[in-house]
């Protein structure tokens, strides 16, 4: 009998353990199963966070190859490819597929996921003349100078607050590509009624100024840094190009240019004192030479400067010398990329000036003509407009 009951109690604690063992491996089995899924939704959750970080990246790089696009002949100064903290993001070259058209794939990269889109972008070509003054090396203004704007579309220049006919503004900016310190100079008692751009890059786009006084510059902010360089490009006489300037009027001392015919003088131009030069409509004037415009001499077409635009190109290694001095009133523009100008006295121009190196001094006054934005025949740049997108 004693035997007996020690069998069964043999037994029991045998099937205890068998028990207790198969509870173990069945509690070991489930959490390893749990481990598992839970493994595998941290996995899927990362790889959710990885794609949605590619994808941003991606993104990113669409608003890369706009910026890239505002010179699509000009590739120079692209970026392609670049490392953010979350990855790294590619565009690829653009494709024309129709006027001004781009098609144009990305890429995001990060943790091995990758996401691709693909944009469609419309140019739109921008005039060249987007500031009041623009130098592309420097910018110097001194004396008792001033710039502000106004838009001749609208009606001729008035500053008076109190008048019915009040046409002013404060978007007269200067500009230069220049990032080193002293590409700007403000000096004197000269009031900017608008911002001062300087090049693209600069943390601390203050810098770059010299006599920089926050007192006499309106815009706010009133320095920034461009978000890439204002491109200047080469100017190239068209072909049918006359060279013969119009007969002067000797009674009247006035030289009137024919609208739509494109002039291109050989050597160097001077507007003598008391002469006019004005148009019957819109030209443009290719220059090589120099051109000179005494004091008391008048330019342009009153009160619309979009009608006569001056276009400056150097021959060979020569560097092109303007000057617009006296008692000079100017109604247009100039675009001289090669150009050195000058502009002093009580020379007033409604207009813009755009060239490689600009002074003003005196107690000249620029009067930005905001209607010269839409002369966008005249271009350097193009606004792209994303179409459509989609990803791949």
């Amino acid at each position: 009998m004693r035997s007996s009951s020690r069998g069964a109690s043999c037994n029991r604690r045998g099937t205890i353990f068998i028990t207790s063992v198969g509870v173990m491996v069945f509690l070991t089995l489930l959490g390893a199963g749990f481990m598992v899924r839970s493994l595998n939704e941290s996995r899927t959750g990362s790889r959710s966070a990885w794609r949605q970080e590619a994808f941003y990246l991606a993104e990113a790089a669409v608003e890369r190859a706009s910026i890239n696009l505002r010179t699509p002949d000009d590739t120079t100064d692209d970026v392609t490819s670049g490392t953010l903290v979350t990855g790294t993001y590619t565009v690829d070259a653009p494709e024309e597929i129709g006027t001004l058209q781009y098609r144009v794939v990305t890429h995001g990269t990060t943790q091995n996921e990758q996401r691709n889109i693909e944009a469609v972008f419309q140019l739109e070509p921008q005039s060249v003349f987007q500031f009041a003054l623009f130098g592309d090396s420097s910018v110097s203004v001194s004396g008792d100078a001033q710039t502000d704007s106004f838009d001749s579309s609208e009606g001729p220049y008035d500053d008076d607050p109190d008048s019915p006919t009040y046409n002013k503004s404060q978007n007269g900016d200067i500009g230069t590509n220049g990032t080193e310190e002293g590409d700007v100079t403000v000096y004197g008692s000269i009031f900017i009624e608008g911002q001062v751009a300087v090049g693209s890059g600069v943390d601390d786009p203050e810098s770059v100024v010299e006599g920089y006084d926050p007192a006499f510059i309106t815009g706010d902010p009133k320095v920034v840094s461009q978000g890439s360089s204002f491109p200047l490009p080469d100017v190239e006489i068209p072909s049918g190009c006359t060279t013969t300037l119009p007969p002067m009027d000797k009674k009247t001392k006035t030289m009137t240019f024919t609208a739509g015919v494109d002039y291109c003088p050989s050597g160097d131009v001077t507007i003598n004192g008391g002469d006019t030069w004005t148009a019957t409509g819109a030209v443009k004037i290719y220059l090589a030479g120099d051109l000179t415009i005494n004091g008391n001499a008048s330019v342009g077409v009153v009160n619309d400067p979009t009608q006569m635009v001056f276009l400056l190109t150097a021959t060979g290694s020569a560097k092109l010398q303007q000057e617009v001095s006296g008692n000079t009133v100017f109604y247009g523009a100039i675009y001289g990329p090669n150009a050195f100008i000058d502009i002093s006295g009580n020379a007033e121009i409604y207009g813009a000036i755009i060239a490689a190196n600009v002074e003003l001094s005196g107690n000249a006054k620029i009067h930005y003509d905001e209607a010269l934005q839409d002369l966008d025949d005249i271009t350097n740049q193009y606004e792209p407009a994303l179409l459509s997108w989609r990803e791949l």
